[in-house]
């Protein structure tokens, strides 16, 4: 029976040594590529290294006026309630 997928009829005869020569082949100058590719993420992995520092500093900024206008607000509120106080005692009620 034939083969259907088969459509050269010139056959060579390959050796495994020449199979693995075939496979060293492909393989050589990977270990290149890679070397060059782990320079890259070492590179990345310095850039990120300094985008964190950055986002670190800015949360640090929104944390620091996030306290301020919560005091702001604070401050405020107490005032309102005194006013607030200030207009009962004249009024001689309680609008609680």
């Amino acid at each position: 029976m034939k083969n259907k997928f088969i459509k050269n009829k010139n056959f060579v005869n390959i050796t495994t040594d020449d199979l693995a020569l075939m496979v060293k082949k492909g393989f050589d100058g990977v270990d290149k590529k890679f070397e060059e590719v782990d320079k890259r993420f070492d590179g990345v992995d310095k850039r990120f290294d300094g985008i964190d520092k950055r986002f670190d500093k800015v949360e640090e900024r929104l944390d620091r006026i996030e306290n301020i206008l919560i005091h702001e607000h604070n401050l405020r509120i107490e005032r309102l309630e005194d006013k607030m106080l200030q207009i009962q005692v004249l009024l001689k009620t309680n609008l609680k």
